[in-house]
């Protein structure tokens, strides 16, 4: 296992923790208020997480972060119905890049994202349409 890179890891868990905290009140402000409601919980469930993944020895925590899907991670996704592929990457709202498939974690496709595990069937449901897919691979 490399130490260095679980110290990395570590510390981009910690500044996302730092940025929620400090950012979320801004993020939420445009959200009416069920769906602020939503999100507030959905990011409140990421936090937990996150405070857990923190508490992990450095091996479990490298498998951990491999097997899931966080602010920063890619995620490869098969459309269940027609086996096609598409990665993303989750980013924060600021980074967002549509031509390059990185797309906010308060994204309606995001937000679904976040804290699946690799193997995990699901319906994702888009603005158009619903489709069952599978995340095939989490990367950071």
């Amino acid at each position: 296992m490399n130490r260095s890179h679980t110290s990395i890891q570590r510390s981009r868990l910690v500044e996302q923790l730092v940025y929620l905290d400090e950012q979320l009140p801004v993020l939420l402000e445009s959200y009416a208020s069920q769906q602020k409601i939503r999100m507030r919980t959905k990011v409140d469930d990421y936090v937990k997480s996150m405070v857990k993944l923190l508490e992990l020895d450095d091996d479990h925590l490298a498998i951990s972060l491999s097997e899931i899907t966080m602010i920063g991670s890619s995620v490869r996704l098969r459309f269940v119905e027609d086996g096609t592929q598409e990665v993303f990457k989750v980013v924060y709202p600021k980074e967002i890049d549509p031509d390059h498939n990185k797309i906010s974690f308060f994204s309606p496709i995001g937000s679904q994202l976040l804290l699946r595990s690799r193997g995990e069937v699901f319906n994702l449901q888009t603005p158009d349409a619903e489709y069952s897919v599978q995340i095939v691979e989490n990367f950071n």
